[in-house]
């Protein structure tokens, strides 16, 4: 098997990387584009022709038909949900923000060329990468004042936990997006990793969270939530992921989680089959220690991929509990659209197999310059200062090249 450099020299920059640094995962690369499948505000595309009709109905024929066209490749489609996805599964709330016209809420492809590669030292592209920050995420007294609104639902039963949110726009001084992902990755190590390019807009993916994986009809969610800054310092290292580990907050705030995560799973699962496997895990990564647990259950029969979809989306460690009214809650806080941050990315395989991320720690190159969306669960003791650091900490990724 070929290494990521070796492939590069051979075929040049790929379109798409789907990456990881888990030892046991596979990666691609993938060059070209066969076909195109896109759901923007007002309908579904197909190689940019608008198509009639339900547009569960075709996407889910479109996808059937890769997974026929592709069954001698290890993958059928690759793609993306953004966030706002949520307005056609959720079309009963009248969401008020718009999305940028460009951006659609989902985007899929059948790749032409995939090849598989290996992780090696050598991977490293040796070009002088910074980044320079045009507007950072708001400031403390701002944050407090949305933490402290959020407290006000909290206290009228409106909801238990939201997912806040705001965003960092940076600029390169390298135009490639490919070399400042390939730099990151190195830095971040990403177990999710994910790198898109199309002609409107760059996708740098380097996510530590699941959403979801089906293999032989069983489904598996690893829902992430509390979250410590790590240490190079040893004894300081094992005291921060002491904390996260005895810590009644995270542990409650992730339970609600977990909770929403096994309700959802149930829509489309066996009854009785849904486990929870490592309740409160810390699992250390490059920048932060996490919490995270993993819930697995058997699928029904005949459950299409649009099914767990619309099931699961958005995740609920990016939304809140109860899912609904934190949307609804988020929709009203957030000033702008989310996009690609907290939405998914991943592939399907001709045997109906399902990889697919959570979209933080990811950058999204939208007219010449990134955004960065930073984000964290919101509960009734949380403090609006040690929310803003953490907030802070979750972009630490990216410090070697500022």
């Amino acid at each position: 098997m070929q290494s990521l450099k070796e492939l590069i020299e051979q075929y040049g920059e790929p379109d798409i990387l789907i990456d990881s640094f888990n030892s046991k995962a596979k990666r691609y690369a993938i060059w070209g584009f066969a076909e195109v499948l896109q759901i923007k505000k007002n309908g579904i595309y197909l190689n940019n022709q608008l198509i009639k009709g339900d547009f569960e109905q075709n996407f889910q024929k479109i996808i059937n038909q890769w997974k026929k066209d592709q069954n001698n490749k290890q993958i059928a489609c690759v793609g993306f949900i953004s966030y706002e996805f949520k307005n056609y599964i959720y079309n009963h709330i009248n969401f008020d923000k718009q999305l940028n016209n460009k951006f659609p809420y989902l985007w899929f492809c059948k790749p032409t060329m995939i090849k598989e590669y290996k992780i090696e030292k050598s991977d490293k592209i040796c070009a002088i990468e910074k980044l320079k920050i045009l507007k950072d995420i708001m400031p403390l007294k701002n944050y407090k004042s949305k933490i402290d609104s959020i407290k006000n639902y909290l206290k009228n039963g409106d909801v238990y936990q939201i997912n806040f949110t705001d965003k960092k726009i940076l600029n390169s001084n390298i135009n490639d997006s490919f070399k400042l992902y390939n730099n990151l990755r190195l830095i971040a190590k990403p177990e999710e990793g994910y790198f898109i390019k199309t002609n409107d807009f760059d996708i740098l993916s380097l996510s530590p969270e699941s959403f979801i994986k089906i293999k032989n009809g069983v489904i598996e969610t690893a829902p992430i939530k509390g979250t410590r800054p790590s240490s190079k310092n040893k004894k300081e290292n094992a005291k921060l992921k002491s904390e996260l580990q005895n810590s009644p907050k995270d542990k409650a705030e992730h339970l609600m989680i977990v909770d929403l995560m096994r309700n959802d799973l149930g829509k489309i699962c066996e009854l009785g089959s849904i486990k929870i496997k490592k309740i409160y895990e810390i699992k250390t990564f490059e920048t932060i220690h996490h919490m995270v647990t993993k819930i697995k259950g058997k699928l029904k029969q005949d459950v299409a991929e649009f099914d767990v979809l619309k099931a699961l989306f958005p995740g609920g460690s990016i939304t809140g509990a109860p899912k609904e009214s934190a949307m609804r809650i988020i929709d009203k806080l957030e000033i702008e659209p989310r996009k690609i941050y907290t939405g998914s990315i991943g592939y399907i395989t001709p045997t109906s197999n399902m990889m697919f991320n959570i979209c933080i720690r990811t950058l999204l190159r939208d007219h010449n310059n990134y955004e960065y969306g930073i984000g964290g669960g919101i509960v009734w003791d949380s403090i609006a200062k040690d929310e803003w650091f953490e907030a802070q900490q979750k972009s630490k990724i990216l410090e070697p090249l500022l």
